[in-house]
């Protein structure tokens, strides 16, 4: 009788066991607002470090100007909007390119490639917190100046 009841139960135990649910990541999804723009440079033919400069205003960058403090973005599926304007009481953009983001087998987002008009524009994800987005776009070359540039863009999470 006793293996009776102890055949019955070890199967509840198996079934009856917490739920096993794997880690999820949060997604990108949402609104930002341009926070600052970092641009570093380094003359590849002289060696010499050029300027670190943190940009205020309107900035040029692979994906057109952005305005620091008051530009915003918005990811969204397989979107990536830009031009945001205020129209009858709704949230509406002028700009909508095609975007996808990779993720890492570590969970984490790895890179953002943004269809920008005629080109694509590919951004290293440096960091991918819940509140904020620091996008790296991987040095080029300016061949006039013999630099190689890195700009960092970083965004703050502002709604859904």
């Amino acid at each position: 009788m006793k293996k009776i009841i102890y055949a019955l139960l070890i199967p509840l135990f198996f079934i009856s066991c917490e739920k096993y649910q794997l880690d999820t990541y949060p997604t990108l999804d949402g609104t930002y607002v341009v926070s600052w723009i970092r641009v570093d440079s380094v003359n590849v033919y002289e060696g010499n470090q050029g300027n670190h400069t943190v940009y205020d205003g309107d900035v040029l960058t692979p994906i057109g100007n952005l305005t620091v403090g008051s530009e915003k973005v918005s990811i969204s599926g397989r979107s990536f909007y830009m031009g945001y304007f205020l129209q009858n009481g709704g949230d509406h953009w002028s700009e909508v390119y095609n975007c996808s983001i990779h993720q890492g087998v570590d969970g984490h987002w790895d890179d953002l490639r943004v269809d920008y008009i005629e080109r694509p524009c590919n951004f290293v994800i440096e960091e991918d917190g819940i509140e904020h987005m620091l996008l790296k776009c991987p040095s080029s070359h300016n061949l006039t100046t013999s630099n190689k540039v890195d700009l960092w863009i970083y965004f703050s999470r502002v709604g859904p």
